[in-house]
């Protein structure tokens, strides 16, 4: 974000925290870290909200955009003397029933009501927002840089699911989708599923047909700029979860012209089309079989991966979202 935005002209500064403080302008912004000295994620939290506010009252800055709901309160009380507009980023989904949950429950259910203007990743996250808070958000999706997420020079040679995400979360359906593998690996034998992501497979893997154990690959973390080469040597990216607000590894492998499966649930069918992906049933191994089969399909068509990359475009940094953001910046309301 502070790439793409700095690169039209703005002046732009991040404010963050690492264990190692210290200030840089090396990629055309300021991106001050101060020294953090929490380890619990709650305890830091309320640290970094309050050493924030310094940088707040002294910055001059005409926008604050925050990605924590505590960063964010520190930015509505500053805006008192400062008059900044105040934007907040929700990463997740804002259901009520999950922040009762949450030790920052009450400071959530302050920026939905306070914050100018609360920005949620999909029109499903908004319609969850505006149905259980009462206010309407903003849609500010997940954003792809296409000149760094680019196809491969081929395919694998054998048909390739990637599954990329937390092996550890339950709902983001791995189980589910060893199940459909060993049924595509009965009309697709040489079929093959690469795990990508944190976690331990091991207890999912133990439990999963000997077809689909015998077709899978664990692999490593690996660097980041790396990752684009497994979404465009895959031949699909299966993300079979359920409560996702958006779904980021979907759309990177749509930028470097791979096609998705997805469950048919929240977020992610926002990114399915005929031309980019296909649908299945939540928790349904035949269902997700017979995605995965026209996922397949469609990587073997030549024009897949220019519809899949044309598609993603519209979420591109430089061309897309930070001219989204200079109209969100600019507005005089609430949520414009």
């Amino acid at each position: 974000m502070a790439r793409a935005l700095s690169s039209r002209g703005h002046r732009v500064t991040v404010i963050t925290s690492g264990w190692q403080p210290g200030r840089d302008h090396d990629n055309g912004f300021t991106l001050v870290r101060v020294r953090r000295i929490f380890n619990t994620p709650d305890r830091h939290e309320r640290w970094f909200a309050g050493r924030a506010v310094p940088y707040l009252l002294l910055g001059g800055y005409d926008v604050v955009h925050s990605i924590f709901p505590r960063d964010c309160v520190a930015a509505i009380r500053t805006k008192k003397l400062r008059r900044h507009r105040t934007v907040y980023e929700e990463m997740g989904l804002p259901y009520n029933h999950w922040w009762d949950n949450m030790l920052d429950g009450p400071t959530r259910r302050r920026v939905a009501r306070d914050v100018d203007v609360y920005g949620c990743m999909s029109q499903f996250a908004r319609d969850v927002l505006l149905r259980e808070s009462g206010r309407a958000g903003v849609l500010i999706p997940g954003g792809v840089r296409m000149s760094e997420f680019r196809p491969a020079s081929e395919r694998d040679s054998r048909p390739t699911v990637l599954f990329s995400g937390a092996m550890y979360e339950e709902r983001k359906g791995l189980a589910v989708l060893l199940e459909a593998l060993a049924l595509v690996a009965e009309s697709r034998p040489d079929v093959q599923l690469w795990l990508s992501g944190e976690g331990d497979p091991t207890p999912y893997l133990d439990a999963a047909p000997a077809a689909a154990r015998q077709r899978t690959t664990v692999l490593p973390l690996g660097e980041p700029n790396a990752i684009a080469e497994r979404y465009g040597r895959a031949w699909a990216t299966v993300l079979p979860s359920t409560d996702d607000s958006f779904g980021m590894v979907l759309l990177e492998s749509l930028a470097c012209g791979t096609p998705i499966v997805v469950a048919d649930h929240s977020a992610p069918p926002e990114l399915v089309t005929k031309a980019t992906g296909a649908l299945c049933e939540p928790g349904n191994a035949p269902s997700l079989a017979g995605a995965i089969h026209e996922a397949l399909v469609l990587a073997a068509d030549s024009s897949t991966t220019e519809r899949c990359r044309s598609f993603a475009q519209r979420y591109d940094w430089d061309d897309a979202i930070a001219p989204l953001l200079e109209r969100i910046y600019a507005g005089s309301g609430r949520d414009e």
